[in-house]
C-alpha cells in the first residue's frame, strides 16, 4: 500500500504558521518599499502569493489563489480580500487585518469567507516580473529568517 504524498491539514497549518511568523519577523522596510505601510493591512494578495510559493517549495503543491469582495450585512462592498485554497482547505495568513486570527487554516470557513463575492479563482503560478518587483525582497528576508530559525 502506497502512502499519499500530499501534506495533511496539520502540516499545512504548521507551514502557514511558520511562514506568517517569518513575515512578522522581517524588517517592515521591505513592506514599505512596496507601499504597504501597516502590515498585514493591504497585504493579503502579497501574503497569498508568498505563501503559495512557500507551500509549493515545501510540499510541491499548487494552491488556488482566491480573491473576493467582502460585503457588509447590507450587501455593500466593504473591501477585498485574498487567500489560498487547496484540496478543500482554506488557508489565510492575513486575516488579522480584519480582526480575525492571523493564521486561518480550515475546512469549514465562516461567513466572512462564504458570504464573499468571488472576484477571481485561479491556480497559483509564479509571475517572475511581478514577483521581482513586489515580493522578491520580502521572500528573501522571510527565507533568511526561516533558515536562521531552523538552525536554532
Amino acid at each position: 500500500m502506497s502512502q499519499d504524498p500530499r501534506p495533511d491539514d496539520t502540516a499545512i497549518l504548521a507551514a502557514a504558521t511558520e511562514f506568517r511568523a517569518a513575515l512578522d519577523a522581517i524588517d517592515r522596510t521591505h513592506w514599505r518599499h512596496i507601499h504597504i505601510c501597516n502590515f498585514p493591512r493591504g497585504a493579503c494578495g502579497h501574503c497569498a502569493e508568498l505563501l503559495a510559493r512557500h507551500l509549493h517549495k515545501r510540499f510541491g503543491i499548487t494552491p488556488d489563489y482566491v480573491s473576493c469582495n467582502l460585503e457588509g450585512e447590507d450587501g455593500r462592498f466593504e473591501c477585498g480580500h485574498t487567500w489560498l485554497e487547496w484540496n478543500g482547505l482554506l488557508i489565510d495568513i492575513s486575516g488579522d487585518q480584519f480582526g480575525w486570527a492571523p493564521v486561518i487554516v480550515t475546512r469549514t470557513p465562516g461567513p466572512d469567507y462564504t458570504g464573499s463575492r468571488l472576484n477571481t479563482r485561479h491556480r497559483w503560478a509564479l509571475d517572475p516580473d511581478w514577483w521581482g518587483r513586489q515580493c522578491g525582497a520580502i521572500w528573501h528576508a522571510a527565507q533568511s529568517y526561516l533558515a536562521e530559525t531552523a538552525v536554532r
